[in-house]
């Protein structure tokens, strides 16, 4: 399998066209927050549409700047990119079908991006990772979705997709990584140097469990086994933002008439971040 990196079209809904049309670099934005989104969307065809809508209309309340999905089929990609709210406010960079199974990936951004790239990790089950470059307050940004190996006995392969992403992301100084990494906190020593682990850093004295049967049932009657995991994590590298808030989405049933039916077998996490004071002074201009 080749490891190479490769571009990813970055795209906008035309509306006279009713189509989404690629477009280029999309320019620079200053804004002094940004509110970031990660959701493993469960590729299993239970309940589908239903969970999709659950999961886009909870988004639509709080609008991340933003939003990166795992797991994503194309059948999930139509569905996603057919809101009317998405289609109006955001860009489009995704890869799905085809060689990436049911482990495709999609981003969406109310801000300008300017160059997407995804790049294939070492795998057993087509896995790889998903960034954007963007310039913000005047400088480079990164912002990146990550789906890691499942499995205890993968660690190893997750510490080497991890040195991998590390390297490809090595020359940019602000980086923010959020998505699945599938890792148990015994593995937290394998995070790349200069990165925070921003649930612990907020919310120490709360475990944070993305999976969670205790009350997702409906990850509980997939699996018929009981667990609380912290898989879905938001990673943070650079001074220039300063964690503010992160929270769990997701962990309600999607309707009292399913009771057992929750958007995903995942808790999705929303992070926000802001500029920190001792950068707000290296850049002029005015607030998105």
């Amino acid at each position: 399998m080749s490891y190479r990196q490769s571009n990813v079209s970055v795209g906008k809904f035309d509306s006279q066209t009713q189509q989404w049309t690629d477009i280029g670099a999309a320019g620079a934005v200053d804004c002094d927050a940004l509110t970031l989104s990660t959701f493993n969307i469960w590729f299993k065809p239970y309940f589908a549409d239903e969970r999709y809508r659950a999961i886009t209309e909870l988004l639509s309340r709080i609008s991340p700047d933003v939003m990166v999905f795992q797991e994503v089929t194309p059948a999930a990609v139509t569905a996603f990119l057919a809101q009317p709210w998405i289609r109006e406010r955001y860009l489009r960079a995704v890869v799905a079908g085809g060689a990436h199974g049911n482990y495709g990936m999609l981003m969406l951004s109310r801000l300008p991006i300017n160059r997407a790239t995804y790049t294939p990790l070492p795998t057993r089950a087509a896995r790889g990772f998903l960034s954007a470059e963007f310039t913000i307050n005047g400088r480079p940004q990164v912002i990146g979705s990550i789906h890691l190996d499942s499995g205890r006995s993968s660690w190893w392969l997750r510490a080497w997709q991890l040195r991998r992403i590390s390297r490809v992301l090595r020359r940019f100084p602000d980086v923010v990584l959020l998505g699945d990494f599938n890792m148990r906190d015994t593995e937290n020593h394998r995070i790349g140097a200069g990165y925070r682990d921003l649930w612990p850093v907020l919310r120490p004295q709360d475990d944070g469990y993305t999976e969670d049967t205790s009350i997702n049932l409906m990850r509980f009657d997939s699996k018929t086994e009981h667990r609380q995991v912290r898989f879905d994590r938001v990673l943070l590298k650079g001074s220039r933002w300063s964690p503010a808030g992160i929270d769990l989405l997701g962990t309600q049933p999607i309707s009292d008439a399913q009771p057992r039916v929750f958007p995903s077998d995942h808790f999705g996490v929303h992070c926000h971040l802001t500029r920190s004071t001792d950068t707000k002074g290296q850049h002029d201009g005015g607030n998105r």
